[in-house]
């Protein structure tokens, strides 16, 4: 009984970065860590890092992609949970949800769409949310942002919103 459980995990893993190549882990992927910076308005560019993880079959039921994000500048550091699904067989395109912390009053991430140029580079659009104090949310039409994202490592992503 165990062996048959452990040929159905060869076999099972394998298969899924066939249908998730930009998951696999001998490779550098879509998944991983990527900072840059994000304008918020002119003058006010903050530090964003972004982790991504693969979401398949790794407990985030809801989405192929997982992971979070936190954009330092502007006070306290603000972290998002992320959740997507890639548009593409290779990942090269794909969405992602930045859920915005309860009880935020600000300027925030919208849906954040990606492409990914199959190396160390991602190029983000989203649109600025600004939620008052109310709990009112209004998309910030002078806000549409477009960003760059380069691979980061752990320590990038730990150190981010310390300088």
């Amino acid at each position: 009984m165990g062996s048959v459980f452990v040929v159905g995990l060869a076999l099972i893993y394998p298969a899924k970065w066939l249908i998730h190549p930009w998951a696999a882990p001998w490779k550098p992927g879509l998944v991983g860590y990527w900072q840059g910076e994000v304008a918020y308005g002119p003058g006010d560019n903050r530090t964003m890092v972004l982790r991504l993880k693969d979401g398949v079959g790794g407990g985030d039921e809801s989405s192929e992609i997982g992971g979070s994000a936190t954009v330092c500048g502007s006070g306290q550091p603000v972290t998002y949970a992320i959740s997507g699904y890639a548009n593409d067989y290779r990942g090269t395109s794909f969405f992602l949800n930045a859920e915005i912390p309860t009880n935020g009053v600000g300027l925030f991430l919208g849906r954040l769409d990606g492409s990914w140029d199959g190396h160390d580079s991602l190029a983000m659009s989203t649109a600025l949310l600004k939620i008052d104090a109310d709990g009112t949310a209004s998309r910030v039409t002078s806000g549409d942002a477009s960003f760059q994202l380069r691979r980061a490592s752990e320590a990038d992503f730990a150190a981010a919103c310390d300088s």
